[in-house]
């Protein structure tokens, strides 16, 4: 695809599917530029936060772009799939697993007009919608974590843990880790103890804590009823 130059510092691009980051591992720069390109930031805040010359970025995405390997994001600033995340964890919860009964009450959210089977991933997010889910959370007795109960840090704490255990102080050795999170698309440098956390991610990266015998300090399960889904 091919876009003005000028059109592409105010624009969002993310990575094309098939594009595989390791294949420019030896281009740092090349590589940098790419690992940046998320999704949700402009080029023109990329170049900002991430201390990029300008126009050096621009030329690079608009060949990146020109060969097909990142796109613009049309619909950038929409956010989607909130509905659905809160209706599955009201049906998981309140079911317990169990079919039967996940069935009725996807029937009794469908006789208060919210049709279950068409919200996706891919739906954009409607107040109204969110709202009628959030009550409906509410009279069930769930409580939804939303943004302002998001925990910080935590992704920090578990990425500088498994640095730290796994180099042993050595940093040739830490600079090798700090390499292979960047192939598996995690920036050690983007979080830090300000950075909201990401449920997912936090997972991912514990999980790799149990497999590599790291332990991480303070790291709490959750507990109870609580809709583990971030808004």
């Amino acid at each position: 695809m091919t876009l003005p130059l000028e059109e592409i510092g105010k624009t969002i691009f993310r990575r094309s599917a098939h594009l595989n980051l390791s294949d420019y591992a030896n281009d740092i720069k090349s590589f940098n530029v790419l690992f940046a390109l998320d999704g949700k930031r402009s080029v023109q805040k990329i170049a900002e936060q991430d201390a990029f010359d300008l126009m050096d970025l621009e030329s690079r995405i608009k060949a990146f772009c020109d060969l097909g390997l990142i796109e613009p994001v049309a619909d950038a600033g929409i956010s989607r799939g909130r509905a659905k995340k809160i209706l599955d964890a009201i049906i998981l919860k309140r079911s317990r697993g169990v079919g039967a009964v996940a069935k009725a009450i996807k029937i009794k959210i469908a006789l208060k007009g919210i049709n279950p089977d068409s919200l996706t991933p891919d739906t954009p997010d409607d107040p109204v919608l969110l709202k009628k889910l959030l009550d409906l959370a509410q009279s069930y007795g769930l409580r939804v974590k939303t943004k302002a109960d998001q925990s910080k840090g935590k992704t920090k704490l578990i990425i500088d843990s498994i640095i730290t255990q796994r180099s042993g102080g050595d940093p040739t050795v830490a600079k090798v880790i700090r390499t292979k999170f960047m192939l598996k698309g995690i920036n050690p440098d983007a979080f830090s103890l300000d950075t909201p956390d990401d449920p997912g991610l936090v997972k991912r990266l514990m999980d790799l804590a149990l497999k590599l015998g790291v332990k991480i300090p303070s790291a709490k399960a959750h507990v109870g009823d609580q809709i583990e889904q971030m808004l």
